[in-house]
């Protein structure tokens, strides 16, 4: 149960992080002090957003958000949404689809690729 409380902290934060206007929430705040208190692994994409290591923990997450400036936590909440948004239009792959809508399914899957490749660069030069 508290694995799956994890995950929805983990989200929430990430999505208070999206309406990111230069400093922390109150929302975020708080969700950050019970994140801190929490030692389950991070999932990939969460270690990936912020340069950690698969085998981080929410504490280590924490840490790594608490040490990054301003323009930097608004760059990684932004890689976040674009990732997010990639994996789940992986997840949506249209199997029984018209040749039309298989052909429009991919040509989206190349526009964020690219996106995703993008942002990919831009990250690793924020959080350098």
């Amino acid at each position: 149960m508290k694995q799956k409380r994890t995950k929805f902290l983990l989200l929430a934060l990430l999505n208070s992080l999206a309406d990111y206007d230069g400093a922390l929430s109150e929302e975020a705040v708080k969700l950050l002090e019970e994140l801190k208190t929490r030692s389950h692994r991070l999932p990939p994409l969460y270690a990936d957003v912020f340069l950690l290591p698969y085998s981080a923990t929410c504490a280590d997450l924490v840490d790594r958000i608490r040490s990054l400036s301003q323009e930097q936590i608004a760059v990684a909440s932004y890689a976040f949404q674009i990732f997010r948004y990639y994996e789940q239009i992986l997840r949506a792959s249209p199997i029984d689809s018209s040749p039309q809508q298989k052909a429009a399914y991919e040509a989206q899957v190349e526009r964020v690729r690219i996106s995703v490749a993008r942002t990919r660069a831009a990250l690793a030069e924020a959080l350098k």
